[in-house]
């Protein structure tokens, strides 16, 4: 089921639009869908929130026709390996694409998002989506851009798909997630080449490097880095531990 294309998504976006959207909460901060380089994260934040847009447009932009094709979510889960005992961290949730799925073989998901549109998506829509027992296990959380709300030691694995470009001082928050991982806890990141793609969004311009990736988590003291630019077409899959 595509959540853009299904009347019951559709209406929970009506509602939840219409008794957020007119929200000008001074405290939420708001950034454009598209960095302008990847050299500028300074300016970023770690989730992909523009508050210009609607949700359902946001929707549009996040979960594309045939994101399932090319984003390949359950060849990403099988890489993270026996979820059975593990909670996962979703960092830039979004609309829950990979939250939802991870709530059916993780024992905990955390879906991280700094969009409180979003958050209310989720905690709706997976109550359509997911039976009773998985939805127990997924649990949604506002953050800021500088703190991801996680307590040290709380999540196994810390996912970040499609984000890590917006993240602000990269560096400085990388580190900030290697305190709250356990010793031996994973980092996953998953997002663009810096290739020709028939994707969108991000541009071209504003993707980053494998190697630069790979570089700034060992700048935040990350170790047994590993990358797969193979098993997706459009995107690299890059894992460390602490």
């Amino acid at each position: 089921m595509k959540i853009h294309h299904s009347l019951t998504y559709s209406l929970i976006v009506f509602y939840l639009v219409l008794f957020m959207g007119c929200s000008n909460d001074p405290s939420v901060t708001h950034t454009d869908t598209e960095p302008p380089s990847a050299d500028t994260s300074k300016n970023q934040s770690p989730t992909k929130e523009n508050g210009s847009a609607t949700l359902e447009k946001l929707l549009d932009q996040y979960d594309p026709p045939g994101r399932d094709i090319w984003q390949r979510p359950s060849q990403v889960i099988d890489k993270m390996g026996d979820l059975s005992n593990k909670v996962v961290a979703d960092l830039g949730a979004g609309s829950g694409f990979f939250s939802r799925r991870l709530a059916q073989h993780a024992k905990k998901v955390i879906a991280l998002e700094l969009d409180p549109r979003f958050i209310a998506f989720m905690d709706s829509v997976k109550l359509i989506e997911l039976k009773p027992e998985y939805q127990n296990r997924l649990e949604t959380r506002l953050v800021t851009p500088t703190d991801s709300k996680l307590k040290p030691g709380e999540a196994d694995i810390i996912l970040i798909v499609n984000t890590f470009i917006y993240i602000r001082n990269r560096v400085d928050y990388l580190k900030h997630l290697w305190d709250v991982l356990p010793e031996g806890g994973q980092l996953i990141i998953v997002d663009f080449k810096k290739k020709r793609i028939p994707i969108q969004m991000p541009k071209q311009t504003a993707r980053m490097e494998l190697y630069k990736v790979e570089g700034e988590l060992y700048q935040a003291g990350f170790s047994n880095i590993t990358s797969d630019d193979c098993a997706l077409d459009y995107q690299y899959i890059v894992t460390a531990e602490k």
